[in-house]
């Protein structure tokens, strides 16, 4: 049988692991929603060239990052959106970086108002965190 003592640092033990996989989920996420900020801008700044400039992106990126998802030609438009809804504000940019980018579309297309799409935003980020 196992003494407390072993029990209690397998338990830390484990606990460490678990919140670390958590930060490095969040750090992923992150980064994944920055990145789709950097596409949206640099789709944004080519918008002239129109609807075919979306289709052309989302096959070149798809052709080169074959196992990757999320360069379909919807997604590359959402971007964009995306990026022009929070272009201008980098508090906003810090709040959404922290969200799942489905939880990011949703908010943009249900909650037209900011104010109010910052109370969900918020509530989601503390949701997930499990502050509650």
């Amino acid at each position: 049988m196992l003494d407390k003592n072993f029990k209690d640092i397998i338990s830390n033990i484990k606990e460490e692991i678990i919140n670390t996989q958590i930060k490095t989920m969040q750090e992923v996420n992150s980064n994944l929603i920055m990145l789709y900020f950097k596409l949206g801008k640099i789709v944004s700044e080519n918008k002239q060239y129109g609807n075919n400039f979306t289709k052309q992106v989302s096959t070149e990126l798809k052709l080169t990052f074959p196992n990757m998802k999320g360069f379909s030609e919807r997604n590359i438009r959402s971007m964009r959106l995306f990026y022009e809804e929070y272009v201008d504000d980098k508090k906003w940019q810090q709040l959404v970086a922290k969200l799942p980018w489905g939880h990011n579309l949703l908010l943009i297309e249900k909650i037209k108002d900011k104010d109010i799409r910052k109370i969900y935003a918020e509530n989601a980020m503390y949701k997930a965190l499990g502050i509650e």
